[in-house]
């Protein structure tokens, strides 16, 4: 992500307020100018927003999805093309805010403190606009008595320390401001957004109203994205399906083949069904899911660069802490599961028990 060498060059800060019981939100405290930071001040919110929008697995690139007159979008390209209007920075700013405290629609929502940011990335220098969401948070601080005795002072509206994950921020970046088109007029754009409740294996955990009704972002729909998704979604159905645990079994493996070994170029929901699922109605209802997830129906190009660590072990799990696992590859050539009739119980019960042929003998044991 293009977050390095960031410098900034003007901030305001608004408040958005949680909803109440009225049909309209609560209007915002706008900030009616620019802050003023000290240099250790401004240096700890320049390495604060580099190192959130430089996280691996909480800081996404998007695409940008709205770009109409009332868009965010719309009023950062404001602030991006009038570098040298104070005005138009602190007006833009407001509206941001105000846009923020209508996305929060939910009175679950928290308010918060909107820091607005503006300046210059990268080298050489590219112009971007950072919008914060900052939740207060309390804490201590250490402090010095009037006698010289060490004493702890409460401080009850914190934000933006470096331990804190109670922010959220969007970034727009304008990289190429040749690009723009009538048809694109955001063309040339970038769109991130830092959440610490995205993790590298779920992405959708994501604040919606934030980066969607908010900002007007969008998870990019790369193949590697999609292929995630189909790999997921997928695997969700197979553990939730009316199926017996072999067919279960076969059919994780197949999903398995599918991505990692099958030479094919694309995916396809269809595809995989009519290969790998023998029951009409199990396709049926697999396709259903799938289309009730927004997954799109065409092929799309397989790419498994995001899914490859979930594709390289095979692992089954019993009760009573009992594991299998082994390389994929192996485990499908080696290892073969059935459910089988156990033994009666005392109070006359079959249970189901598992039968596992390993194609190979005990090579060591601890």
């Amino acid at each position: 992500m293009p977050f390095q060498n960031l410098i900034i060059q003007r901030t305001i800060i608004h408040e958005v307020f949680k909803r109440t019981d009225a049909p309209t939100p609560v209007t915002p405290s706008y900030g009616t100018q620019v802050i003023h930071l000290e240099p250790d001040a401004r240096d700890a919110l320049q390495q604060r927003i580099t190192a959130a929008m430089g996280h691996a697995s909480h800081g996404l690139e998007m695409s940008i999805r709205k770009t109409g007159t009332e868009s965010i979008w719309s009023k950062v390209k404001q602030i991006v093309d009038a570098p040298n209007n104070e005005a138009t920075f602190i007006s833009a700013s407001q509206s941001i805010a105000a846009s923020l405290a209508d996305a929060q629609v939910s009175r679950s929502i928290p308010g918060g403190i909107v820091v607005v940011v503006y300046g210059m990335v990268g080298h050489p220098g590219i112009p971007f606009t950072c919008i914060i969401k900052a939740e207060p948070h309390a804490g201590f601080t250490r402090k010095v008595g009037d006698t010289g005795v060490l004493m702890l002072e409460f401080l009850k509206d914190l934000i933006l320390t470096p331990q804190a994950k109670l922010y959220k921020i969007g970034a727009f970046v304008r990289q190429h401001a040749d690009q723009a088109a009538h048809d694109n007029p955001s063309g040339g754009w970038r769109g991130f957004i830092f959440d610490d409740l995205i993790t590298a294996g779920n992405r959708q955990s994501a604040a919606h109203y934030f980066f969607d009704t908010f900002l007007g972002l969008a998870f990019p729909s790369n193949s590697a994205w999609q292929t995630k998704q189909f790999h997921t979604l997928t695997k969700d159905f197979i553990r939730s399906a009316n199926i017996t645990d072999e067919i279960k079994s076969d059919l994780l493996g197949a999903l398995t083949t599918y991505l990692k070994v099958d030479q094919g170029g694309t995916i396809q929901v269809n595809q995989f069904a009519a290969t790998y699922m023998d029951a009409a109605e199990l396709r049926d209802a697999y396709g259903t899911y799938m289309q009730g997830k927004d997954f799109p129906a065409a092929a799309i190009p397989k790419d498994i660069s995001e899914v490859i660590g979930a594709l390289r072990d095979r692992k089954v799990t019993f009760s009573n802490n009992i594991r299998l696992t082994g390389p994929v590859e192996q485990f499908q050539d080696r290892v073969r599961m059935r459910t089988i009739d156990g033994d009666v119980g005392a109070d006359g019960v079959v249970p189901k028990w598992t039968e596992i042929i390993i194609r190979d003998r005990i090579r060591d044991q601890e």
